[in-house]
């Protein structure tokens, strides 16, 4: 008697979707990783503002990045790429993880109010939000690598997304699902990617990325955005120290999440289902291989 293939394509697709992974790579990739800013159509940044961006600036398949004069970019760790192949494979990636983060939607927690509440790592399925207030991300399940995963049609935040004082920023990751446009200003936290265009009009991000599939990412006013996140005791503000919370003293306003370090979702519901799942897998094999 022959094993069926699906015996092995089923522990396949639960190992695959519920092994702890090691940093943002396995998410993004690594040709979508190191960039801050990416666009499917120019790059645009007004002159009324300046921005400081760390990592790649790129897009594609558009060819130039338009640049208010005088310069209003200050670029660290990182170069433009404008319709060149580093670009390209970016977006690739980019469509890679659109893909994956939005096969999640269906284990996802509908949670339409980002107001004031706290929340742990899972998957949410947030609608079109409006963010006007304080979300906290907190780990009070004690997940070891703790991922924050919001899918949504489309999003405006004008608030502050946090992590809850005690977070390491460096083992936990944030990703922003959004299927049409973003619109920005505040504090973000994490790697914002979206199916069209993000318009930020003065957001700090200072741990994440800003990725836009089809359309253009937008700047008006101040904005800083980093790709790298720095440990820190608070978890907030890439560790200036203090003890955070929901406002500019202390630990800060916090903009730290999806960068380097980050982990694939994994809620402890998933770990809970392997658990369950895998020895049952197992026995299903061990039963067909005795009856060869």
């Amino acid at each position: 008697m022959k094993i069926p293939l699906i015996s092995f394509s089923f522990l396949a697709l639960i190992l695959l979707l519920f092994a702890p992974s090691a940093n943002a790579d396995d998410v993004l990739g690594p040709d979508l990783s190191t960039f801050a800013v990416l666009g499917g159509t120019p790059v645009v940044s007004f002159a009324a503002g300046n921005d400081t961006i760390n990592g790649n600036v790129g897009v594609s398949p558009a060819a130039s990045i338009t640049i208010a004069s005088p310069l209003t970019f200050t670029l660290t760790g990182g170069t433009q790429h404008a319709g060149d192949a580093t670009a390209a494979m970016a977006q690739a990636g980019l469509t890679n993880a659109l893909t994956v983060l939005g096969g999640l939607a269906s284990v996802g927690t509908a949670q339409s109010n980002l107001n004031g509440v706290s929340l742990n790592p899972g998957v949410y399925n947030i609608g079109a939000a409006d963010l006007t207030g304080t979300l906290t991300l907190t780990n009070t399940l004690g997940v070891t690598n703790p991922s924050w995963v919001f899918i949504g049609s489309s999003l405006t935040s004008s608030g502050v997304v946090q992590f809850a004082s005690g977070l390491n920023a460096a083992n936990a990751g944030v990703y922003w699902d959004i299927g049409s446009s973003a619109a920005l200003s505040g504090v973000m936290l994490g790697n914002v990617l979206a199916s069209t265009s993000i318009t930020t009009t003065g957001v700090t991000d200072t741990c994440g990325r800003l990725l836009a599939s089809t359309g253009d990412v937008t700047f008006a006013g101040n904005n800083t955005i980093s790709d790298t996140c720095p440990a820190s005791t608070s978890g907030l503000n890439g560790g200036t120290g203090g003890t955070g919370g929901t406002g500019g003293t202390g630990g800060g306003t916090g903009g730290n999440g999806g960068g380097g370090g980050t982990a694939v979702p994994e809620p402890p519901t998933f770990t809970l289902l392997l658990a369950g799942l895998l020895p049952l897998g197992l026995l299903t094999l061990r039963k067909l291989q005795a009856s060869c």
